[in-house]
């Protein structure tokens, strides 16, 4: 995936990780504070979003 230009090891180990598996049936969701390094398709959530982390 580096290789092929989809970002650097660390956005391209969160995209392998949040790729669909059969193993796998949820949804999965990605904690984030780079949201908008992400391509459509991959659900991200802002880390410091209030009621994450136990901050309210």
């Amino acid at each position: 995936m580096v290789r092929d230009g989809h970002g650097g090891p660390d956005t391209c180990h969160a995209l392998y990780c949040s790729l669909p598996r059969p193993e796998f049936t949820g949804m999965s969701i990605l904690l984030t504070d780079r949201e908008e390094s992400y391509p459509p398709g991959v659900v991200t959530v802002d880390i410091d979003s209030p009621g994450m982390l136990g901050f309210h």
